[in-house]
């Protein structure tokens, strides 16, 4: 991947020629209409920001609210967790979800996740559907208020004094030790790879959702789809989606400046492990990639780019003053559109001209974190 002038963007050429085999499974958004209160979340045209940056258009899909949760993360777990139960209680490979219930429940079957907040309310929320039990592991950033809304799905929430990379082996080994046991992570490693897989493979509902909506809205498909990346899963399925579509769609990648390893691993083309500093943005703060997700992104992305803690701050301020009220996570798209359309080559190098489509990926609701300073 080349560098640009600016040490927090990189360009990757290739990737606007990446694809990728296969297709989207339609069984996943049926699946997800089965669920209690689905509806497709809303893609919001912020004509403002388009006028702004140059563009045709900017539209930001907000996953503020999904099956009533603050974070797009449901999509994937919940799918995982349906079609590994199915293959664990050797059932048939389409059942209702009051089926799996019983099935789940006879077997005494446990759910095991690890989780910076949303992954892991998504869990839980899942084993109460089901009315089985949940175990959720949270590392030490996690705040009192999320561990709280994790336990009002019915969990059980442990806090460990660790980064989320390390609780992930603490979790591994609680699951090991419980024959009944389904450990839920959205990271794969060598050996576990089919669940993340199944999760990342469950977000295929909400680009379903953006294509049709996009269509209805500017009558074309994005141009540039920007996400946010933390160990790589979602960005794996967004570039995966694209991917099949023959690639008139872009994508590029943004991190957290203080837990940038994809950006770290980009530059030398190897996957790099690295210690995440503190940020605002939790849902980002991942030192390891996800071994499925990094050859895709490797590939696939046209660019990445890194954001500090107060360009997300000022971004989830912009949004608010819009209408439009996300999270830093959430925000961290258009910190990423805000600082690659600063220097003079961006445009060119994302293919982007004044009637371009960028949509935005906004990952999380508005909640409460420490606002930075310079």
């Amino acid at each position: 991947m080349s560098t640009s002038d600016h040490p927090a963007f990189l360009i990757n050429p290739s990737g606007r020629t990446w694809t990728c085999e296969g297709k989207d499974d339609p069984a996943v958004i049926e699946f997800h209409r089965t669920l209690p209160d689905y509806a497709p979340t809303p893609l919001i045209n912020l004509d403002s920001l388009a006028r702004h940056f140059g563009v045709g258009h900017v539209l930001l899909k907000n996953e503020a609210r999904r099956f009533g949760l603050p974070a797009y993360k449901i999509l994937g777990a919940s799918w995982g967790i349906y079609r590994a139960l199915i293959a664990k209680l050797n059932l048939p490979a389409k059942v209702s979800l009051g089926e799996l219930a019983i099935a789940a429940s006879k077997a005494n079957i446990k759910l095991y996740a690890t989780t910076d907040g949303n992954h892991g309310r998504a869990v839980a929320r899942m084993a109460k559907y089901l009315g089985i039990p949940a175990n959720i592991t949270v590392p030490r950033f996690v705040d009192a208020a999320t561990q709280e809304m994790i336990r009002s799905e019915g969990a059980t929430v442990k806090l460990i004094h660790a980064d989320y990379d390390e609780s992930i082996n603490t979790v591994k080994e609680e699951a090991r030790q419980d024959p009944n046991g389904l450990l839920v992570i959205d990271v794969a490693w060598p050996g576990y790879e089919d669940i993340p897989q199944l999760i990342v493979d469950g977000y295929s509902t909400m680009f379903s959702e953006i294509d049709s909506q996009a269509a209805d809205l500017v009558a074309r498909a994005p141009d540039l789809v920007i996400v946010p990346i933390g160990a790589g899963s979602f960005g794996q399925a967004v570039v995966t989606h694209y991917g099949r579509r023959g690639r008139s769609t872009q994508v590029l990648a943004v991190e957290a400046e203080a837990a940038a390893c994809l950006h770290e691993s980009l530059k030398t083309d190897e996957s790099a492990a690295l210690v995440p500093g503190e940020t605002i943005m939790n849902g980002l703060c991942c030192g390891i990639l996800s071994t499925i997700a990094w050859p895709v992104l490797q590939h696939g992305l046209v660019g990445s780019v890194t954001v500090t803690d107060i360009e997300a701050h000022d971004a989830v301020r912009l949004l608010k003053s819009l209408g439009v009220e996300v999270g830093p996570c959430g925000a961290a798209s258009l910190a990423a559109l805000q600082s690659v359309m600063r220097y003079p080559d961006a445009g060119s190098a994302l293919g982007l001209g004044k009637d371009s489509v960028v949509v935005l990926l906004s990952t999380e609701g508005p909640r409460e974190y420490v606002i930075p300073t310079a």
